[in-house]
């Protein structure tokens, strides 16, 4: 396997070095982003990690370049405990990065081993994802088509969300088509590394004009908000709908787990809710998902040649999980109507359920 490491700092590229090729690894790397640029003229790698803050483009502005031109994943190193850092590898993450992770600190940090683990683990699971070049958009937005009208067999009450690696890209266009403020609370378990959640949450926030918020046990779910499955738990829902937290067993791959949500809001809400599920690696979300279909739930999948990574929206797709496949743009046009089909009932004080609303692109 051949890494590619961009860091400005040489002491980081020797130790990055060293390690990768205990490992087992060819190396090459770049002390800034101009560098890599120009050595990915003539090097094939099979996956970069990358660097945030640097002399000249950053990291950020690196990895969007990068994947204009080239299908490779892109691992984003940083230290989570720089704020500033941590936001700009969320940025990193929108324009296709698939992970962030932290960097070792150091031999004698006594956390090493495991932030070594982390890295090589991450490295090794990615570099044989297929990925897309992600090219900026076009001066002239293209024409889409027209997103077929939406059945519901009851008024929703919650939107479940999955994404994993490539989420944050597709996350970003869905929510800021959403024209205003949902009515209903949404939840969303999006696989991240320990201890960027919140950053992530911030990033999430600065995008939206309602509230996101990391989602805390018993909390009631408001309308309105966004929820965000915390590290290390489980989220689910009761009927009212309050969050119920977990802790995650050692038969579940995943913690928090697409699969949890998508079950669990199926036992309690099932035909009363919308489930999404967005792109990542795995099949995590794909059972859930059927589930909710299988309640009466309306289910939109991301439709795979959009997504960084498709194999989730696939593994949905081939359970025949999705009542709608469609572009995150789509989604949430689709959100928008059925929010716009709410007010209007709630207006004429009708408590007609379905919704027939035709929707345009």
């Amino acid at each position: 396997m051949r890494v590619l490491i961009v860091d400005d700092s040489p002491v980081l590229r020797l130790l990055l070095r060293s390690v990768c090729e205990d490992a087992g690894f060819e190396v090459c790397t770049a002390d800034s982003g101009e560098q890599a640029l120009t050595l990915l003229e003539s090097y094939t790698p099979d996956i970069v990690t990358m660097d945030v803050h640097m002399p000249g483009i950053d990291g950020y502005e690196t990895t969007g370049r990068i994947l204009e031109r080239y299908a490779l994943p892109v691992v984003v190193l940083t230290a989570s405990a720089n704020a500033n850092d941590a936001v700009t590898a969320m940025r990193a993450l929108a324009v296709g990065a698939l992970a962030v992770v932290e960097k070792p600190r150091g031999l004698n940090a006594p956390d090493f081993e495991q932030r070594i683990d982390e890295l090589l683990r991450t490295l090794r699971s990615l570099a044989q994802i297929k990925v897309v070049r992600r090219p900026r958009p076009a001066a002239q937005p293209q024409k889409t088509s027209p997103v077929p009208k939406p059945i519901l067999q009851a008024a929703p009450r919650l939107v479940a969300i999955g994404a994993s690696a490539g989420g944050p890209v597709a996350l970003k266009s869905l929510l800021q088509g959403l024209q205003q403020v949902p009515p209903w609370p949404m939840v969303l378990v999006q696989h991240i590394s320990t201890g960027f959640l919140p950053s992530f949450c911030q990033w999430l926030a600065s995008l939206v004009s309602f509230s996101v918020q990391i989602a805390e046990d018993g909390q009631l779910l408001q309308p309105g908000v966004l929820y965000l499955a915390p590290d290390g738990k489980q989220l689910g829902v009761n009927a009212e709908p309050r969050v119920q937290l977990q802790e995650g067993t050692a038969q579940q791959q995943f913690c928090p787990s697409i699969d949890h949500l998508f079950n669990s809001v199926a036992r309690r809400l099932g035909n009363r809710a919308i489930g999404i599920q967005l792109s990542g690696m795995g099949r995590d979300g794909a059972v859930g998902l059927a589930e909710l279909r299988r309640q009466g739930a309306l289910t939109l999948v991301q439709e795979p040649g959009s997504a960084v990574i498709d194999s989730m929206p696939r593994a949905a797709i081939d359970m025949q999980a999705a009542c709608q496949i469609l572009g995150p743009e789509q989604i949430a046009a689709t959100l928008n109507a059925l929010a716009r089909q709410e007010a209007t009932e709630q207006a004429g004080k009708g408590g007609g359920a379905s919704c027939t609303t035709t929707l345009k692109s």
